[in-house]
């Protein structure tokens, strides 16, 4: 009995730590990435026609699986636009005031195109659910801001610049509408059976490889001053950091419970890694690329605690 007992406990926790470090997954390939890309950058620069194929394959993955059916619309209403005012709103223009005292020249512009970027669906919906949060809440917030990006991303993202920087926008918006609508594509044109579930997974982690390769070869990371990166690492933590205390005191005072005030943080907060950097390549800085990718990665670290600590 006694060794059936060890046996169980140490299945039990080895278990665990295998889900946990899975939780990091992503967190691993983007820092691979980002090793190749520095350590043999030649094939990145014709890494730059797979962008946007690989960022709309990335949108695929994420919605695919997604099912709307218990949706109740009504009762969801009033929370998924708290979600777009803290993604579009409140984080955006609350977070480049703070970010104009800490930051400036390309690090500020990365900053902006991270903030004004719709959630990242795949990420929000799976750090809800292992938080025990109501997962079909945030897979219809994350469809919601990815449906008004290409309207809002380019004009929030003009507002936070107030053009000190030239932008493309009606490049921006035609990437984005090809982005997002191209995922949408994907998804109705390919039937769940035909592609398996582990497949898609597999798929969008070599997606997100290629990207970050791609992004990092093009640029002179030896460039990067290592004061700003560390400047751009605490002001990240801290608005990831205020913004759960943020929307756990809307929680509070709208008494909202847990299951619901986790999705308004996972989907108001956490960005979309691939269209924040299609549009970062139009700028072809390092310290623009490495802003979004850092992130990235620390908004799946900060997920992964909050996760714990629910």
């Amino acid at each position: 009995m006694a060794s059936e007992i060890g046996g169980g406990g140490v299945n039990g926790t080895w278990t665990r730590v295998v889900a946990r470090a899975r939780r990091f997954e992503n967190v691993g390939l983007v820092l691979a990435a980002v090793v190749l890309g520095i350590a043999v950058p030649g094939p990145g620069r014709y890494a730059d026609v797979l962008v946007t194929p690989l960022v709309v394959f990335l949108i695929y993955g994420s919605l695919r699986g997604i099912t709307l059916a218990n949706v109740e619309y009504g009762s969801y209403g009033l929370v998924i636009l708290c979600s777009l005012v803290v993604s579009y709103l409140v984080l955006p223009f609350g977070g480049i005031r703070v970010a104009d005292a800490l930051l400036s020249g390309d690090a500020l512009v990365g900053m902006a195109i991270v903030l004004a970027a719709p959630t990242t669906a795949g990420s929000a919906i799976i750090w809800t659910r292992l938080a025990g949060g109501d997962s079909e809440l945030a897979a219809f917030a994350s469809i919601s801001s990815l449906g008004v990006a290409p309207l809002l991303t380019p004009a929030v993202l003009s507002a936070l610049l107030d053009r000190r920087v030239a932008m493309p926008v009606e490049t921006m918006v035609v990437d984005l509408l090809v982005i997002v609508g191209g995922g949408i594509a994907l998804l109705v044109a390919i039937p769940d059976r035909l592609v398996s579930e582990r497949l898609v997974d597999r798929g969008s982690g070599v997606a997100i490889l290629l990207l970050i390769y791609s992004s990092i070869a093009t640029v002179d990371v030896g460039a990067i001053d290592p004061a700003s990166f560390g400047a751009v690492s605490l002001f990240v933590l801290l608005l990831l950091g205020g913004g759960f205390v943020l929307v756990r005191a809307i929680g509070s005072a709208a008494g909202l419970d847990r299951s619901t005030y986790l999705p308004l943080f996972f989907t108001g907060g956490l960005k979309n890694l691939g269209i924040a950097l299609v549009i970062a390549f139009t700028y072809r800085s390092a310290m623009v690329v490495v802003v979004i990718v850092t992130y990235y990665v620390l908004q799946q670290l900060v997920g992964a605690v909050i996760v714990d600590v629910a």
